[in-house]
């Protein structure tokens, strides 16, 4: 028996608390159908806790945790596995000589795979997928079946906003998975996760820098805003900065914001802005609406 088949789902909630900030109601129906063992389809734009979640399942849990990233280099072989072409020419297609994959070892030992991007993978090492999920077992040419430990999931994530490089995922697949969705947190526990995150005490900054992502969000000249990384990208990077100079002016935090959101947000097809155009406006709105005492409050910290 798997720690996923036995465990109190009660006794992990308060330790898995202790390193995720948030998702109470999320992290309690993802235990809930692992231990119903279904299959996860987990979707979200970029930064909302998807795969740390995961990982902290898994580890708290003592739980194997195979990570795959979707793209279209991911194949069925590197999925399951393959024999190895040099050893096979040395002594043939002996047990030995199979170099398993995240499927594979996510079955025999009773694993979860995760497959990130899952969108972006190609149908064909998608459909490998289907016969596992369905039968608990694959078979491999020359090397046999593959049963699945009692202990074997899968979870996927896919990021719903994204139209490059993705592929439709078929109601094959889809089928066979359970789904939630995730969206950005409240602005406390953005907070609360910029603090872990960067050590850092400095309210005022780090409520801008939270106050700028959750601002993107609904900017109309974005498709698409930045996940609470930019607000640790952006705290870590003022606290550097005040190092060098102890007395940042409004343009030195437009500055690091540019630095540090540009590559997170997505242009909106219409804007004829660029990114750096958005990220100072909406810096200057946040920073009058917090008052001329925020600037102050920032250098303090120095």
């Amino acid at each position: 028996m798997s720690a996923l088949d036995i465990v109190d789902l009660k006794s992990v909630i308060d330790p898995i608390f202790e390193r995720v900030v948030g998702r109470r109601k999320e992290v309690v129906l993802i235990l809930s159908a692992l231990k119903a063992g279904k299959p996860i389809l987990l979707e979200g734009p970029p930064g909302v806790s998807k795969t740390t979640i995961l990982r902290t399942l898994s580890d708290i849990l003592g739980v194997p945790f195979y990570f795959v990233e979707g793209n279209e280099d991911l194949t069925a072989s590197k999925l399951i596995g393959y024999f190895d072409p040099a050893a096979v020419l040395q002594s043939g297609y002996l047990p030995d000589n199979f170099r398993e994959g995240a499927l594979t070892l996510a079955m025999r030992n009773g694993g979860i795979l995760y497959i990130e991007e899952i969108n972006r993978a190609p149908p064909d090492a998608l459909n490998s997928l289907v016969v596992a999920l369905s039968e608990k077992e694959i078979h491999v040419p020359r090397f046999g079946e593959i049963s699945a430990n009692s202990g074997f999931r899968v979870v996927a994530a896919m990021n719903p906003y994204d139209d490059i490089g993705v592929q439709r995922i078929s109601r094959a697949i889809l089928d066979r998975f359970t789904k939630l969705k995730l969206d950005y947190q409240n602005k406390e526990e953005e907070m609360e996760i910029v603090r872990v995150n960067t050590d850092d005490n400095n309210e005022k900054l780090m409520e801008l820098g939270v106050e700028i992502g959750r601002r993107s969000r609904n900017n109309p000249d974005l498709r698409l805003g930045a996940s609470v990384r930019g607000a640790i990208d952006f705290v870590n990077v003022v606290m550097e900065r005040l190092v060098f100079d102890p007395s940042l002016t409004k343009e030195d935090l437009i500055d690091c914001a540019s630095l540090t959101y540009s590559s997170k947000i997505w242009l909106s097809a219409t804007t004829e802005k660029t990114e750096e155009d958005v990220i100072r406006d909406i810096v200057n709105v946040v920073l009058d609406e917090m008052g001329p005492e925020t600037l102050d409050e920032i250098n303090k910290s120095s």
